[in-house]
């Protein structure tokens, strides 16, 4: 199977503001572990941007560098998306930053991208899942940054470390040991099968949960009405992707920007009709 690995270096952490200013990826199969191809691109954001300092310190990319060298985001889609088609996914954080930023890179620019057809492994799940209750000789839990676990493999760090394209082939070898230390089918996860774009949901144990807030780790059906009201009607961040799937829990059979919010029925907390079922 051919696997396109990815990853990015940006402008901050914010991922509906920040600007992507490296993506990398290479394609590789999974059953010798050779690459096929690769791009790598430095890209020049379109329009005013700053590099913070702090970021620049890390991924040493300056502003000047890309008036230099970069390419617009515009420009290599075309590639980008006959690069990926047909192919799933692999990154080491990807599916809380990488995917999600790359989304809202895009969708400033109109442009879309098939990120719902794909299954997108995550080599930093999988390891948070292979250190669980494990520690160090200090008996410090491990950490699970990609430069630790590539060290836990491999005996010693990688080289160019926050460089994306060193980083993506840094992610295909824990991948691989992940592999070989578990088997194919134990990184079959479904998480894998959904990307939150405005990182508020996951998917865990057939149903979605909440990735982050107050209620972080718990399923829907078990939160606070008002808070999934919050989530849809007033936090500024909440994509129309993330209330199309809250509004069953809380009684709604659609999205409420754009219309008046009390149409529709309303029931009880956590409860699901046949007619919500079209919305999963």
């Amino acid at each position: 199977m051919q696997l396109v690995a990815f990853d990015t270096e940006t402008t901050g952490l914010d991922v509906q503001k920040e600007h992507i200013i490296q993506l990398s990826l290479v394609k590789f199969d999974t059953d010798n572990w050779q690459v096929i191809d690769q791009r790598d691109w430095y890209i020049l954001p379109e329009g005013e941007f700053s590099i913070p300092a702090e970021a620049e310190a890390v991924h040493h990319i300056s502003k000047d560098f890309l008036l230099e060298n970069g390419v617009s985001l515009r420009g290599v889609y075309e590639e980008l998306t006959a690069f990926t088609d047909g192919c799933d996914m692999l990154s080491y954080n990807g599916n809380g930053y990488d995917a999600p930023i790359l989304y809202y890179n895009l969708k400033r620019l109109g442009l879309k991208f098939d990120f719902e057809d794909r299954t997108w492994y995550d080599a930093l799940v999988l390891e948070r899942i292979h250190t669980a209750g494990k520690v160090d000789e200090n008996g410090e839990r491990l950490h699970n940054n990609l430069t630790s676990a590539y060290t836990r493999y491999y005996g010693h760090p990688f080289e160019g470390a926050h460089n994306s394209l060193d980083d993506v082939m840094a992610t295909i070898e824990v991948f691989k040991a992940q592999v070989a230390a578990h088997g194919w089918e134990w990184t079959q996860r479904e998480e894998f099968g959904f990307i939150s774009y405005d990182r508020w949901l996951c998917r865990k144990n057939g149903t979605y949960v909440l990735a982050m807030g107050n209620s972080k780790g718990m399923s829907l059906d078990m939160v606070d009405r008002g808070y999934l009201e919050w989530i849809v009607d007033k936090c500024p961040s909440t994509e129309e992707q993330t209330r199309e799937i809250i509004n069953p829990f809380i009684g709604r059979y659609t999205s409420p920007f754009g219309l008046n919010p009390s149409r529709g029925k309303r029931r009880p907390k956590g409860t699901i009709s046949d007619a919500d079922l079209c919305l999963f």
